[in-house]
């Protein structure tokens, strides 16, 4: 009896928290959210193609971290681009002037993708330490695990225009002798 008392306390609070969690880490409205990852890490980049399609409203815009050093230096996150004390160790998410790291900015993502994917950004409940600890072991271990490039993506279509680096300028001038 003890267990169907708990289960009908535990399923509903487990749902509330399912949907509240996710709604309390989503950045205010009109805030982009920019993630920064490993532009040669087959897992990162399986990740950005995952959020691309998870993310109907186009709310997450992409950069590879090896592009965007100075941009990342102005937000004071230049430590995880290479070169720095950090480099290439954790996937990066701007959203306004706040700057995410490791487990903590891939949940920010899942929060502000479309359902059920945003569901797992209820998994912020966990403490950081717990949660950057699990993201670091994968993290030292992915590209054993999961391979790596030579070079940096070249997305195309609709994919690239959402990527920090994207010019619509470039497009219309394509094909045109006349270049700026």
């Amino acid at each position: 009896m003890s267990v169907m008392r708990f289960s009908s306390v535990a399923v509903p609070l487990l749902a509330l928290g399912a949907y509240y969690l996710p709604s309390q880490i989503e950045p205010a409205p009109g805030t982009e959210t920019w993630l920064f990852f490993d532009g040669v890490c087959n897992l990162c980049d399986g990740f950005v193609n995952f959020v691309y399609a998870g993310d109907s409203r186009g709310r997450v815009r992409f950069g590879a971290l090896q592009k965007h050093q100075e941009l990342l230096e102005r937000y004071g996150a230049g430590r995880y681009t290479e070169g720095g004390e950090e480099a290439m160790t954790t996937v990066v998410v701007i959203q306004g002037s706040e700057v995410f790291v490791r487990s903590s900015a891939a949940l920010r993502v899942l929060a502000v993708m479309d359902q059920p994917w945003r569901t797992l950004a209820a998994f912020h409940f966990i403490p950081v330490p717990v949660r950057d600890y699990l993201y670091s072991v994968v993290g030292r271990n992915r590209y054993a695990l999961f391979g790596k490039k030579e070079q940096c993506m070249s997305p195309s279509g609709d994919f690239k225009k959402r990527f920090l680096e994207y010019n619509p300028l470039d497009e219309e001038n394509q094909g045109s002798p006349i270049t700026r």
